[in-house]
């Protein structure tokens, strides 16, 4: 399997954003096949005194949510150290090969760019050469992917797990994506 979902969890909605969680799970979008996962809180206070974006609105509605996702995103074991925490989601990303590695997300331009902002931002206790570990071309979609496969909505995927929980939404997502690709299969192959 070629293709890792990824999920964060954030305190703001603009690019810049202190990021709480990493959640990712490797899948195979042509079957209903779910591999390795990874998840990881990171220190707030850390991405705040390096300029991270905090909003208030985000914040209030962080308050709305369920105890459980305020838990997985506040409480609970946290990387010693931002730099720690990327390093370890990067070496979860390189068990596949960088040039084979597919990257979806609800939108890359929030989560993939989040992140790679937040390894731009933490770059030097990374030491050389440990940079954002995915190529330029990798990003893939879910958001068109769905609106495609399902453009009245209704994914066919049972929710699992807890909402605004990152690990828990990346392998949803994974499955949605799953859905989407049998049956955009399906109606090309009748």
């Amino acid at each position: 399997m070629h293709d890792v979902m990824i999920d964060i969890e954030a305190l703001s909605t603009q690019l810049g954003a202190v990021v709480l969680t990493i959640g990712a799970v490797i899948f195979d979008p042509e079957s209903d096949q779910i591999g390795q996962s990874f998840a990881i809180r990171l220190p707030a206070q850390e991405q705040i005194d390096r300029g991270a974006l905090v909003d208030v609105d985000t914040i209030q509605w962080w308050m709305d949510q369920s105890l459980e996702a305020r838990q997985a995103a506040f409480q609970g074991p946290c990387a010693h150290s931002v730099a720690q925490g990327l390093g370890k989601f990067s070496r979860f990303l390189q068990r596949i090969p960088a040039e084979r590695l597919r990257l979806w997300s609800n939108g890359p331009s929030f989560d993939s760019a989040q992140l790679q902002l937040l390894y731009a931002r933490f770059r030097e206790p990374l030491g050389p050469g440990n940079g954002w570990p995915v190529r330029y071309n990798a990003d893939r979609d879910c958001r068109t992917l769905f609106e495609l496969a399902y453009p009245q909505g209704g994914i066919p995927v049972e929710d699992e797990g807890v909402a605004h929980n990152a690990l828990d939404d990346a392998v949803g997502q994974a499955r949605a994506v799953q859905a989407c690709m049998q049956k955009l299969r399906d109606h090309t192959h009748p």
